[in-house]
């Protein structure tokens, strides 16, 4: 038989080139600003967008290293990576499938230079922010992230050395009650859930007007309670990580985690896997 008589052509398979997936790794900066927590955009004058700090990948980097390289590059800003946001899927000007992973980060040091890639930068509120994205998957990833915690060291209470009674009786003095009165209007730009407190006295007292004037209880927890120790203190606050809650507590739980905290000070912390970031403080009022 003569070849090809009788029998089905053969077909040759094409072999199809598949693209590779664009790795890629970014951040959303974020600081205390006067009218509650700001965020960092970038402007890129090539696309004429605001969004995000991100960029590919190098050989050998992992995605944090990645994020971190791109943030001080486009920024100026040297930061600590905070937790993990929503990863961002789209096509790039070349077709190919981008992958951006993102997490929240606190700038530590450094300042924004313009340049070819990045010739602005705004600290907006969220909301702002939310309204200046070109993107709508980076309002997506804006609305993951979780509000900070409040932690409030009590007000003044007098001399500890002068009250004859049980120490977790001891009432804030006037000084006290003035400093939580005053933390109302302090906090109001933020928003605010929850509010718990160790249940010593001089804790409950201090965040009791500010549960007023948000309408809401004021709930005890014994892990935020004097002599339980810094440890506890570490854990109860991971446990509360993405709540929008203010917590008091106190001075020799606090300051072996976050330095120095004066009495009645607020300090806005992320809750991080690994570690507890302090993204700002608002002053003791006097």
């Amino acid at each position: 038989m003569a070849e090809g008589v009788g029998t089905a052509p053969t077909r040759r398979r094409r072999r199809v080139a598949l693209t590779p997936e664009v790795r890629a790794a970014g951040a959303v900066l974020r600081r205390v600003g006067p009218a509650g927590m700001e965020v960092l955009l970038v402007h890129r004058p090539r696309y004429d967008d605001w969004t995000f700090p991100k960029g590919k990948a190098e050989d050998g980097e992992s995605d944090e290293e990645n994020a971190l390289r791109e943030v001080e590059e486009e920024t100026g800003y040297r930061g600590t990576v905070g937790v993990e946001l929503p990863s961002s899927s789209y096509r790039d000007s070349r077709g190919r499938r981008k992958l951006v992973r993102y997490w929240t980060m606190r700038p530590e040091s450094g300042s924004f230079r313009p340049g070819r890639e990045v010739d602005e930068v705004r600290w907006l509120t969220e909301h702002e922010a939310a309204r200046t994205l070109t993107y709508e998957r980076d309002r997506e990833v804006l609305a993951a992230v979780p509000p900070p915690l409040l932690l409030v060291r009590h007000a003044w209470a007098g001399d500890s050395s002068e009250w004859k009674g049980d120490d977790e009786l001891r009432p804030l003095d006037e000084r006290g009650r003035r400093q939580a009165e005053a933390l109302v209007g302090l906090v109001e730009p933020f928003r605010i859930d929850r509010i718990v407190s160790s249940p010593f006295v001089r804790c409950v007292q201090a965040v009791e007007p500010l549960a007023r004037a948000r309408g809401l209880e004021v709930t005890t927890a014994d892990e935020l309670a004097e002599g339980e120790g810094p440890e506890v203190v570490s854990r109860y606050l991971h446990d509360l990580a993405g709540e929008a809650a203010v917590v008091c507590g106190h001075g020799p739980e606090l300051q072996p985690l976050f330095d120095k905290v004066k009495k009645g000070a607020t300090v806005f912390v992320e809750a991080a896997p690994e570690r507890l970031l302090e993204l700002g403080r608002l002053p003791a009022p006097d």
